[in-house]
């Protein structure tokens, strides 16, 4: 499983967790609006993340629209990874 497929999965399995709703309703393609993602679930997002990927995930990538979907957020994260790493 690549970066990216892992990092896919860990957000699908989070979000389905936190909504409660189908697996393939979290996709690339799938803004946050779509999933009904609230305040509260951004949060548990940035702390899953942090935990698990030691990125950080800054409060207005999503308030100023650089991050609207979840295929973007899977390239940041992976990108931020990668540059912990190193």
């Amino acid at each position: 499983m690549s970066n990216k497929e892992d990092i896919l999965a860990h957000l699908t399995d989070l979000i389905v967790d936190m909504k409660d709703c189908e697996t393939t309703a979290v996709h690339p393609a799938a803004t946050f609006e779509d999933l009904e993602l609230d305040s509260l679930d951004f949060v548990e997002v940035q702390v899953s993340v942090k935990k698990r990927y030691q990125v950080n995930l800054v409060p207005d990538l999503f308030a100023n629209g650089t991050i609207a979907n979840v295929g973007q957020l899977v390239d940041y994260i992976a990108a931020e990874s990668v540059a912990v790493e190193a």
